[in-house]
């Protein structure tokens, strides 16, 4: 309609300060670490708490989107993000508090990103579902930098707790985006049970490949951002580097964003125009690459640390556009919110995994002073893009014809 914003842009904006409450806890990780005294390993499994509930809800809430209107699962979603930002610190600062309010997080972003999702494939002409969807996904990229910045300048401004704080207030600004700016389609009901659905889709050639280079992103990318201020941290302390002590760390990684959604962009459209799995598995294979370098010049100056670990984290992400699409692609529009919540759940209970497998790690290895213990959690890490990019080789194999029997 004439005058009316676009759905894209809407739906994106909305994303972006949904994600506020997504990288918030990574932000101030270091800083409520300190003010708390807990330690790697419960910060890990609090921060797994985030994606174990997301991997829950996710194919919940995407799979009603098949029945359900997918702005009506979208607001329930923001509340759910709301409350998460509330409980802790201000209702509860306490550890079991922590870990429920991630949880409630989790949920909510399997609330708003899913359904989002799909509320803006029902929203646009056939046309440029594959190109929206594909920029919706990079955005999420865009808004874990956002959600730095703001939770960074938050800190800096009134302490780690007004992180928690604007990750609410931004989760609401979203619904209102949404509620105000967007239809309300009622999707035809699909045929047969939620379990049927999944395994149909499941069922699909190559699907079971997609899905574990799904996993395979969400381990690496999401171990990293979780544990990356923390890392840059662990930077500073090397010799020679205590100069740069008076840098938020948070900040300075939210520039990442401005260089990766442009890179996740040009690999989704290098994707769409020619073999998409070479290129996905282009992509993953020079992450790991990349990642193993940072691994090994952890001791180099902060500098050095710091813009190998920006390139690191744009390669992490530079396929994370192009994958939702070559799963789509397989299934038909029907089959859709199935097809998004297998890929929900295998990218978040991959995530939950990594980051508490990354936290116990650095525990038991020497904490997040020790150069070994960061080396492995690095190599553990860039693991996932080393699987995706296998994923990827093994699809782009042309299929052999069927055998036909002589006469």
């Amino acid at each position: 309609m004439s005058g009316r914003p676009s759905p894209v842009l809407l739906m994106n904006a909305a994303l972006m300060l949904n994600v506020i409450g997504f990288a918030n806890y990574a932000a101030v990780l270091p800083a409520l670490m300190a003010g708390t005294g807990f330690s790697e390993a419960e910060a890990g499994v609090a921060g797994g708490a985030f994606f174990l509930a997301y991997a829950i809800g996710s194919p919940i809430f995407a799979a009603l989107t098949d029945s359900r209107p997918p702005r009506q699962l979208y607001m329930l979603g923001g509340s759910l993000g709301i409350a998460g930002g509330l409980l802790f610190p201000f209702l509860d600062s306490g550890y079991p508090a922590l870990v429920a309010s991630r949880a409630l997080s989790g949920l909510g972003m399997a609330g708003i990103y899913m359904p989002g999702l799909r509320l803006l494939l029902e929203t646009l002409p056939p046309a440029l579902q594959s190109r929206g969807s594909s920029m919706h996904v990079s955005t999420l990229t865009l808004g874990l930098s956002a959600s730095f910045a703001v939770s960074g300048t938050l800190q800096w401004m009134l302490g780690w707790q007004a992180a928690f704080l604007g990750a609410s207030i931004a989760a609401a600004l979203a619904m209102g985006v949404v509620r105000l700016g967007m239809p309300s389609p009622r999707p035809a009901r699909s045929d047969g049970a939620l379990l049927a659905r999944l395994g149909k889709v499941y069922r699909t050639r190559g699907v079971a490949l997609l899905l574990c280079a799904v996993a395979g992103n969400s381990w690496e990318g999401m171990a990293f951002r979780t544990w990356w201020v923390a890392l840059l941290g662990f930077a500073l302390l090397q010799p020679g580097n205590e100069g740069h002590a008076w840098l938020n760390l948070a900040l300075a990684t939210a520039l990442t964003g401005l260089l990766a959604m442009p890179l996740s962009n040009w690999v989704a459209a290098r994707a769409e125009a020619g073999r998409r799995h070479r290129v996905i598995a282009i992509a993953a294979g020079l992450s790991v690459v990349i990642g193993i370098a940072l691994a090994m010049l952890l001791t180099a100056s902060f500098w050095v640390v710091f813009a190998i670990s920006v390139v690191y984290a744009c390669f992490i992400f530079s396929d994370a556009g192009s994958l939702p699409p070559a799963l789509l692609a397989r299934v038909t529009s029907a089959e859709r919110g199935a097809a998004l919540a297998l890929l929900a759940a295998s990218a978040n209970l991959a995530a939950c995994l990594a980051v508490i497998t990354c936290g116990v790690l650095l525990h038991l290895l020497g904490g997040a002073t020790s150069l070994i213990a960061w080396q492995v959690t690095l190599g553990v890490m860039a693991a996932g893009s080393l699987v995706t990019s296998l994923c990827m080789l093994v699809l782009d194999r042309p299929e052999r014809p069927p055998a036909t029997g002589r006469l």
